[in-house]
């Protein structure tokens, strides 16, 4: 919410988020081989991980009711949310770290600007939106080789979910920044979510129930990989998006609530 306003400016900040984007890429295209060698080394390196799943395909004929072109559309899903992390998220938290370690968050707070979204803002590595492409592509490949059109319905409900599985992730990763208010050198952290998002590679019925319900409810991986993979294969109900929304939703809320908290106990560089 931006400052004196009393409601939420989206435009404004959507400007705010528009502009520090453009000086991350202004100053990473001074290095613009090291931009795209990147990027494509990115993309490449989640394709790489299709190969265990063919093998998987090549041995057992499906991997739980997926075949090989349906994996393909899975492996793209996953490549593209590990772009937009990897692009968004992952640097904003590591900047944002190193700014309470530092005791320089009072520069952010002292801004006419809402200080979490300044927060989930003040990094980005746009290189990585190449490995994002990435995934676009290979998911139309997969759908092309299975001869498949998502409808309107279809591209809908994958971007629904997709959102939904993405806020959730922001959410997480704001906890994992309400944390590092009271225990420095949490970086590593970071890391730690980038890895585990390597299980979005498989199938959500490769997994136990429970472990099901927690890459759904608490780490969003399968609402953010398998899930969009399913919409755009036809195979999601509208009545589990709803579910994820509302989910997603109320990570974010709870989210907000341990930020504010964090924030009435942090003591600045001045203080």
């Amino acid at each position: 919410m931006a400052r004196g306003t009393g409601r939420p400016r989206v435009g404004y900040y959507a400007r705010l988020t528009a502009a520090q984007l453009e000086m991350s890429a202004l100053a990473a295209m001074q290095y613009r081989v090291g931009f795209w060698t990147e990027g494509v080394l990115g993309m490449l390196w989640s394709a790489i991980g299709i190969a265990p799943l063919f093998v998987a395909v090549e041995h057992l004929g499906s991997v739980k009711g997926w075949g090989r072109w349906e994996l393909m559309v899975l492996t793209g899903c996953f490549t593209l949310l590990s772009g937009l992390f990897g692009a968004l998220l992952q640097p904003a938290l590591l900047e944002s770290m190193n700014h309470i370690r530092r005791g320089t968050l009072d520069y952010l707070l002292l801004r006419p600007a809402d200080a979490l979204a300044l927060c989930l803002t003040c990094s980005f590595r746009p290189w990585r939106l190449v490995e994002a492409a990435g995934g676009v592509l290979l998911i139309a490949a997969g759908l092309v080789m299975l001869g498949r059109t998502p409808g309107p319905g279809d591209v809908l409900a994958a971007a629904v979910t997709g959102a939904a599985g993405f806020v959730a992730l922001y959410a997480f990763g704001v906890m994992v920044l309400c944390a590092s208010f009271k225990a420095m050198q949490l970086q590593s952290l970071t890391y730690l979510m980038e890895a585990l998002l390597d299980f979005g590679r498989w199938p959500a019925q490769v997994f136990p129930r429970v472990l099901q319900a927690l890459f759904t409810f608490v780490v969003p991986l399968l609402v953010m990989t398998s899930y969009p993979a399913e919409a755009l294969l036809g195979r999601l109900e509208w009545a589990t998006i709803g579910g994820l929304v509302a989910a997603s939703a109320g990570l974010m809320l709870v989210a907000r609530w341990f930020w504010r908290g964090a924030l009435r106990g942090y003591t600045s560089a001045s203080s």
